[in-house]
């Protein structure tokens, strides 16, 4: 019998489902985003703010693909959006879509032309 408990396996040959569960759930969206929201496309301070976003990280560091979301129509819609990857199947509630970097301030978000307003 194997009582060594405190040794752990080697778990770097996870599954990609696995490290998928540890995506961020839906928060708010980042200042950054929110502010090029406002400021480079010119929509609603009120309405922007009020939209969350799924973010994962990419193999680069500090940078991030986001989705964004209404939560509004999200519930109306009785959709569960738990991470990144909730939003695979249901392409029609993303209204926004790129990547962002953390520390240099880098943006590159794109319009889903059939939703966002």
């Amino acid at each position: 019998m194997s009582w060594k408990f405190w040794k752990t396996e080697n778990n770097n040959d996870r599954s990609l489902d696995q490290r998928s569960a540890k995506l961020p759930k839906p928060k708010d969206l980042p200042e950054r985003v929110g502010m090029y929201l406002v400021t480079q496309l010119n929509l609603d301070p009120d309405w922007v703010w009020s939209l969350k976003g799924v973010a994962r990280p990419t193999t680069e560091k500090h940078n991030f693909e986001i989705r964004v979301f209404d939560p509004k129509e999200a519930v109306t819609s009785d959709l569960i959006i738990r991470d990144f990857h909730s939003l695979d199947d249901y392409p029609e509630v993303v209204l926004f879509e790129g990547s962002y970097n953390k520390n240099t301030g880098w943006i590159d978000i794109k319009r889903n032309i059939n939703k966002a307003a």
